[in-house]
């Protein structure tokens, strides 16, 4: 019955963690790609049959960039919305000063059945961008609701 809820809940499951390799989360947060503001194409390619959702402190922590939180999605219809969300961004706006920015960010990670995987890195505090690191970098400009949804599938909800 659990197994059946988890699958459900679009968590892990066994036929899903043999097909596709997610990458673990590393200890301590990626650096921000450089800020290319150009938007074309997709920001984060579609396919993905699952991602890990790796949340970091921020420098006002105890463990200053450290991992707070991950989690694995097998979903797709989980995965290709938040795939979606993405790639509906707008370009990251010039010439603005963040304040506030403590460092928190999230990275996701999206896994392929065929393909390498994908990061994209969410700044969570000061100014929301969102640097996929993909051949064709680009740095878009998160929304709330994307923030707000990206936290509660992290913690499970």
């Amino acid at each position: 019955m659990a197994a059946i809820a988890a699958a459900g809940a679009g968590y892990v499951t066994a036929s899903h963690a043999t097909s596709t390799r997610v990458p673990a989360c590393p200890a301590h947060a990626p650096k921000m790609s450089t800020f290319d503001t150009q938007v074309g194409g997709d920001f984060v390619r579609p396919g993905a049959n699952a991602m890990r959702l790796c949340r970091y402190y921020g420098i006002n922590w105890g463990d200053s960039k450290g991992l707070r939180q991950q989690r694995l999605i097998h979903n797709s219809v989980t995965v290709g919305r938040i795939t979606h969300t993405f790639n509906k961004l707008k370009a990251a706006p010039r010439g603005i000063f963040c304040v506030r920015d403590d460092g928190t960010e999230m990275l996701v990670v999206f896994a392929y059945p065929t393909a390498r995987a994908e990061r994209v890195v969410v700044k969570l505090s000061g100014c929301p961008f969102t640097s996929n690191g993909g051949a064709a970098q680009q740095v878009r400009w998160a929304t709330p609701r994307l923030q707000h949804r990206l936290l509660h599938l992290v913690k499970g909800r």
